[in-house]
């Protein structure tokens, strides 16, 4: 009896300790103690929450790390596109070309421009656009390349610019996964015409919302800064709910609590608590009310923290994606590394992706081992509820983008992902095929 009752109480220790207290996910990656004490001072102080001078600090830091003379702050990455299409002048009827690998939030940008988003397929080696296959897609109307570097890899820049010069387009760089990538020693956003990032909950660094537009070109700076100038902000008991969810994403995702955590996001998130990053409006391909609107300066001070903390951000999510890469080679699995494979490239690593080809029995394996596997892209255009019809993508078209939708999955680099974390991700990885074999 008394041996019956170890086993059980192991068992349940194993489910409780395994399943909740290990749990790992992707969650406030980013986000520290520090940044939680930012919010929670600036609320509690009721000053410069709205507005204030660290929005324009922000801005100034944000544009010496990058290396060029402007970057302008806004509420969103894709607002920051869609003030760099207008400055650029795109218009009703002009083209924009993009990988038919992305989220709806940026043919959504094309579209409020009254523009058309154009697609091309991407290449099954790195998961960024097929350059050799982007001039068929050109046509008179095309006046932009939109250079989308995925998962933090790299496109093929000099390529890409060599299309442009060639037929006088502009690029507009995508680096919201790709904030702190270099090939041979140059920061993303600095190769095209202009480039922008976003600060969403998920990605490199976090504002909870928020994004920002960079480029050198003088003019094209003057009239995003214009149409930032003419923006308004959110309300701003909508700014204090992005800066409270933050603070709670932080402490309901702590390990220790996170087995309840989970279910009281889920509950607050049915009450519409919390600011989703993307909106049923904008999967609908609807323009929201305000849209652009400004970055907030409680945000902004949240972003000079961590953007002063990025190098050593980067520096963990390259030594746990180097752990991953050099531990997956030593194993003959059914498991291919989307990457740029050239040394000049200094990947930032957003995620780590992999293609595989039983995902779903993967993530069901990996969920109950307490490990939360990302799929982003899960579709052409992101997420699965978007409607096709109204982004203009055509079934069919990214035949390479629509297989790989059905066989990634992501393993985290993320601040709170510990190398012995790490290794018990491989290792779960390693149980699951052996399981095949």
């Amino acid at each position: 009896m008394r041996n019956k009752v170890k086993a059980i109480l192991k068992i349940l220790k194993d489910i409780f300790w395994r399943r909740h207290i290990k749990e790992i996910t992707f969650i406030s990656g980013s986000i520290t103690w520090k940044e939680c004490l930012i919010i929670l001072s600036t609320l509690f102080s009721g000053k410069n929450i709205v507005d204030g001078k660290h929005i324009k600090q922000y801005e100034k830091e944000f544009s010496r790390y990058c290396g060029v003379k402007y970057a302008i702050s806004f509420g969103a990455g894709r607002m920051a596109f869609y003030a760099i299409l207008k400055a650029i002048g795109i218009k009703e009827g002009d083209e924009v070309i993009l990988p038919g690998y992305t989220c709806v939030v940026v043919p959504n940008a094309i579209i409020y421009c009254g523009a058309k988003p154009v697609y091309v397929d991407i290449d099954p080696d790195t998961l960024n656009i097929y350059v050799s296959k982007i001039e068929e897609k050109i046509t008179p109307r095309t006046k932009v390349i939109y250079a989308q570097h995925t998962f933090g890899s790299f496109c093929n820049m000099d390529a890409i610019m060599k299309i442009a010069r060639k037929y006088n387009l502009k690029v507009i760089e995508d680096c919201a996964h790709a904030l702190g990538a270099e090939y041979n020693g140059k920061k993303t956003g600095t190769f095209g015409d202009a480039a922008y990032f976003t600060t969403e909950q998920s990605k490199i660094i976090s504002t909870g919302m928020g994004g920002m537009a960079i480029t050198n070109d003088e003019e094209i700076a003057a009239r995003i800064r214009e149409i930032q100038t003419e923006s308004e902000f959110y309300d701003e008991k909508i700014i204090k709910r992005i800066a409270l969810q933050i603070v709670l994403y932080n402490i309901l995702f702590h390990p220790l609590i996170h087995f309840i955590g989970k279910y009281m996001l889920y509950e607050l998130g049915k009450l519409n608590i919390f600011i989703q990053s993307t909106t049923e409006e904008e999967i609908k391909g609807k323009r929201p009310d305000k849209y652009p609107v400004k970055l907030s300066n409680i945000q902004a001070k949240v972003g000079l923290s961590q953007l002063r903390a990025l190098n050593q951000n980067l520096e963990h999510r390259r030594k746990v994606a180097t752990y991953y890469k050099n531990s997956l080679t030593k194993f003959n699995y059914k498991i291919k590394i989307p990457e740029n494979n050239d040394k000049l490239y200094n990947p930032s690593y957003i995620r780590f992706c992999l293609l595989v080809e039983d995902r779903e029995k993967i993530k069901k394996f990996f969920l109950s081992k307490g490990v939360e596997l990302g799929e982003w892209f899960n579709c052409p255009i992101h997420p699965r509820e978007t409607s096709l019809n109204n982004v203009f993508y055509k079934t069919g078209s990214c035949p390479v983008a629509e297989h790989i939708t059905g066989h990634n999955v992501n393993l985290p680099t993320h601040l709170k992902i510990s190398m012995k974390q790490a290794s018990y991700i491989i290792k779960i990885l390693g149980d699951y095929y052996a399981t095949k074999s």
